[in-house]
């Protein structure tokens, strides 16, 4: 059986540099990010992640794959703000896509 693994976040950077060592080290790597790299080491999957329901969706069909063994859970944003004019809503939805995208993937892979 082939052994894949997924990268989130890694069209540039860390996900990026952890793709290319995966790949070297025989992992069969399906990338995932909102834009697709000019060159990857294996399978890419535009996706934007802060997306519920394509996350869910994505995480479904990656499973029912049965060789997905594990996932690098790089994706993450960040916005500059000073303490006190902190916006919590906009708060909120950056720590969901910084801690969501695991959580589908491994509901997602144990319900099957």
């Amino acid at each position: 059986m082939t052994k894949s693994i997924v990268v989130t976040g890694a069209s540039k950077g860390i996900g990026s540099a952890a793709a290319d060592a995966l790949a070297a080290s025989g992992w069969a790597v399906i990338g995932i990010a909102r834009h697709k790299p000019d060159s990857f080491p294996g399978q890419f999957v535009t996706a934007d992640l802060s997306d519920f329901e394509a996350t869910a969706e994505l995480a479904s069909r990656l499973a029912r794959r049965g060789d997905v063994l594990g996932i690098v859970n790089n994706v993450g944003a960040a916005k500059d703000e000073r303490f006190g004019s902190v916006d919590p809503s906009a708060f909120f939805e950056i720590m969901k896509l910084n801690t969501k995208p695991r959580h589908w993937f491994l509901t997602s892979a144990t319900a099957l």
